[in-house]
């Protein structure tokens, strides 16, 4: 168990032999912010300089395991990376709540790190969606950028008259959010039920998060999830909703699993 423990400030890893990763995927991005350097652990493979480079941003609690079979599918002259987010998977915990317009931002410095060549196609799910939106919608290059976006299971607006899903209301109740989310694996043992995963495959999922301090940002997840008119990523997420109108042009597939409790289909 203390060999196992995620010391808050150590560097990015990867990630140990688990099914359907292949450990040649994994490198380390070391990105310069603010004064320090963070490790982003991501999964890379297919030509350097490809035409095409799809990049997959996962949401919570899971990290770039989520994307495995996409890279295993990949043509062999696109290339994939799916990356972890600061705080997720196998990347840097940094101990400071990283909201919103950080993720964003943290997402720009990945995809200027890659330095990618050619076209990029988003992949997107559950709070990936506004992260990898945000990104995409922020800039006019960036859009001109893209060749594609493949959203699954996200939102950047909550329909007001239906109210917030039951599963998040009670996950960000106070007292309630930092037991399930970070100091015990409720939370992320639920996502894994839900999506029926084998038992294999839910313990790859996990791998990243043996400790509370491994899982602090699962708990800050959910605390940045703005329902609140005055909450602080609030003004974020309506800029991300307005910024779609540039993203009118580029070819867009929605993916989505009918059963998912939180993004639901009425979204």
């Amino acid at each position: 168990r203390h060999r196992n423990r995620v010391v808050i400030g150590a560097p990015a890893r990867t990630p140990p032999p688990l099914p359907g990763l292949r450990p040649e995927w994994s490198r380390i991005l070391l990105l310069d912010h603010d004064d320090e350097t963070l490790g982003v652990h991501v999964l890379d493979h297919g030509p350097v300089h490809a035409e095409t480079t799809v990049i997959c941003v996962h949401g919570n609690p899971t990290w770039s395991y989520l994307w495995r079979e996409v890279i295993e599918q990949a043509p062999a002259d696109v290339r994939v990376v799916a990356i972890d987010q600061i705080g997720m998977g196998f990347s840097t915990r940094t101990g400071q709540m990283r909201r919103l317009a950080q993720r964003i931002e943290d997402l720009g410095s990945i995809i200027d790190a890659l330095q990618i060549t050619g076209r990029i196609v988003l992949m997107a799910h559950d709070w990936g969606g506004p992260v990898a939106l945000g990104w995409a919608s922020a800039d006019r290059t960036n859009s001109e950028r893209l060749a594609g976006i493949v959203l699954t299971n996200t939102a950047v607006h909550q329909p007001e008259h239906r109210g917030i899903p039951s599963l998040i209301a009670a996950a960000r109740t106070r007292g309630v959010r930092d037991l399930v989310c970070a100091r015990s694996t409720v939370f992320l043992r639920g996502t894994t039920a839900i999506s029926r995963a084998d038992r294999s495959t839910a313990r790859a999922f996990r791998a990243p998060y043996p400790d509370a301090d491994s899982r602090r940002a699962i708990s800050d997840f959910v605390a940045d999830i703005p329902l609140e008119e005055d909450h602080p990523s609030m003004p974020t997420l309506r800029e991300v909703a307005r910024g779609l109108d540039h993203l009118a042009d580029v070819p867009t597939l929605l993916v989505w699993g009918m059963r998912d409790p939180v993004f639901s289909p009425r979204y």
